[in-house]
């Protein structure tokens, strides 16, 4: 091998090094909490509107949390108007009982889902889920697309608005 080639591969080598370990470090250090880990994906925009909207987003980022996230596409598929009337002022409280519904209050990995059981979230009703090898399934029916971990979260990105049974939750 020549001088000059043996000087080009050893640059491309420490080049290649240095950005991999700047890769790493990046990983483990730019720790985001649950709302700004939401916002760096575009699929989940209308989600972050609508905790904004429903003035939650200081409580998402302060605790340890599971959120199901429903999708653009999830919201996309509301009957017709839904999404707007939820989002009007006058019917925050209604907005707030429905996205808390998609938070339980603790942080579950992929593997605290295996054996299918049901977890109490924010708004105090039970969210059945299991992990079926794949998918994750949600109530039976709603299936996790993907997720993201964020430093006090781990974000589920689901196909469907999870609607919370009506009445009042058991205790």
């Amino acid at each position: 091998m020549t001088a000059k080639r043996l000087v080009l591969v050893s640059f491309v080598v420490a080049l290649s090094l240095s950005l991999l370990s700047g890769i790493a470090l990046a990983q483990t250090t730019n720790y985001v909490n649950a709302m700004d880990t939401a916002k760096m994906a575009d699929e989940l925009s209308t989600f972050v509107a609508a905790v904004e909207a429903a003035g939650l987003g200081d409580k998402l980022n302060n605790g340890q949390y599971t959120i199901f996230a429903p999708t653009n596409e999830a919201f996309a598929n509301l009957p017709e108007g839904k999404l707007d009337r939820l989002l009007l002022p006058e019917n925050k409280q209604k907005l707030i009982e429905i996205l808390t519904y998609h938070v339980i209050p603790v942080r579950l990995s992929v593997d605290d889902f295996r054996e299918g059981k049901s977890y109490k979230t924010l708004n105090g009703h039970l969210l059945n889920v299991l992990f079926t090898n794949p998918p994750i399934l949600v109530n039976k029916k709603i299936s996790v697309i993907t997720s993201l971990a964020a430093s006090n979260a781990i974000i589920y990105f689901v196909d469907m608005v999870i609607l919370p049974p009506e009445g009042k939750p058991a205790n």
